[in-house]
């Protein structure tokens, strides 16, 4: 039989959200969520009969995350019927005699595994024929990986899979300008001869695709969106790997919030009328954060009609953040004689760049004079 795994990571638990002007409600709506899809986690993993339940760093969003979060993570993570990995990430990274594992440890139940050391981890004892190579994290920062250990194992122990975990940016595919979040090269990893490592770090998943075949390594992704930065509804992974090594991985989504950013310019209230339908498509408004940067000119009439616009976005989704600094009126003959007295340097400018039709020069003319004004 093949060994079917669940691979997580990078659900942040603990995470406040606290860094954008969000309403209490909707904080406490995100944090929560992420519970709810850790729990959503488990029990896919119980329904597809995964052996081993892999979550590859960044359990926890801090390593001084309140007791209560941890006991609460025990519990949901206790309903696995099977082996559960963890690896202490960069977020929650392992210190010897911090509090974070200790607890997480006591309160946990036995089947729970600790990837806290650089050490080879058999399954035997689960009923796995299977060995785990963890690289841990140690600190919040290092230019360095910790798959040293591994290149310099030799001999690996008998086993009919060995399976890689570890946490950081693979070069050309995880963002790391700096070389500060454990920096691995694709072939570190494929020279360590795992049938399959399974990554956390980046919060979105690698491949990019729905299935993939004998893949050396697999970011899963977050599996629930966590800001505007994050552009897909959570993924996970649910990999099996037969008896000859050779693994098939299946994309699960997972998350149950919705981020959307967007950028739209618009001629008119048509054009507004057709952004709301595109969102409307997208995800239960109610589970659904929009930011949107609106450029463009609108007439008039419509201009000083945009804010029942507005409202009615805010009114439909869970939270707008709506920038109109580049919206502007449309500059018309009649705006001009009605701005300002015929004859005027002003009136005599605007008019002259409507007659030569010169949309853009006119709007940003208007708009220097309307500074100066005030």
């Amino acid at each position: 039989m093949p060994l079917k795994i669940l691979h997580t990571a990078d659900l942040h638990l603990g995470m406040t959200f606290r860094n954008r002007n969000y309403s209490e409600e909707v904080r406490e709506q995100l944090t929560e969520a992420r519970f709810n899809t850790l729990e959503r986690l488990v029990e896919r993993a119980n329904e597809e009969k995964c052996g081993l339940f892999v979550i590859a760093g960044d359990l926890f969003h801090r390593v001084n995350v309140a007791s209560d979060i941890i006991e609460r993570t025990c519990d949901l993570l206790s309903r696995f019927r099977g082996c559960l990995a963890i690896l202490p990430g960069n977020h929650d990274h392992y210190e010897p005699y911090g509090s974070l594992w200790i607890e997480l440890k006591n309160k946990a139940a036995e089947e729970l595994l600790l990837l806290t050391e650089q050490q080879v981890y058999p399954l035997n004892d689960y009923g796995i024929d299977a060995v785990i190579y963890p690289a841990t994290c140690t600190a919040k920062h290092s230019p360095e990986n910790r798959l040293g250990w591994i290149k310099n194992l030799g001999e690996k122990p008998e086993a009919r899979w060995h399976i890689g975990v570890a946490h950081g940016a693979v070069k050309g595919i995880s963002p790391d300008f700096e070389n500060q979040y454990y920096p691995m090269e694709e072939n570190e990893l494929v020279s360590t001869g795992m049938d399959i490592w399974c990554l956390g770090h980046t919060h979105v998943r690698y491949p990019d695709r729905e299935q993939v075949e004998k893949a050396p390594f697999l970011y899963c992704g977050t599996p629930e969106p966590d800001g505007f930065d994050c552009r897909h509804g959570g993924y996970a992974w649910i990999i099996e790997v037969d008896e000859h090594g050779d693994s098939f991985s299946q994309s699960i989504e997972t998350g149950s919030f919705r981020f959307y950013e967007m950028k739209q310019r618009v001629m008119n209230w048509a054009d507004l009328e057709e952004l709301d339908r595109g969102l409307a498509t997208t995800s239960p408004p109610q589970k659904t954060l929009v930011k949107i940067k609106l450029s463009g000119t609108l007439p008039e009439e419509e201009y000083n009609c945009r804010q029942q616009f507005y409202e009615q976005i805010r009114e439909t989704y869970l939270h707008v953040e709506l920038d109109d600094s580049e919206l502007s009126m449309e500059i018309t003959p009649e705006v001009i004689s009605a701005s300002y007295p015929e004859g005027s340097f002003p009136y005599r400018l605007l008019n002259r760049l409507a007659e030569k039709n010169d949309r853009e020069a006119l709007q940003i003319a208007y708009r220097l004079i309307e500074e100066v004004k005030q």
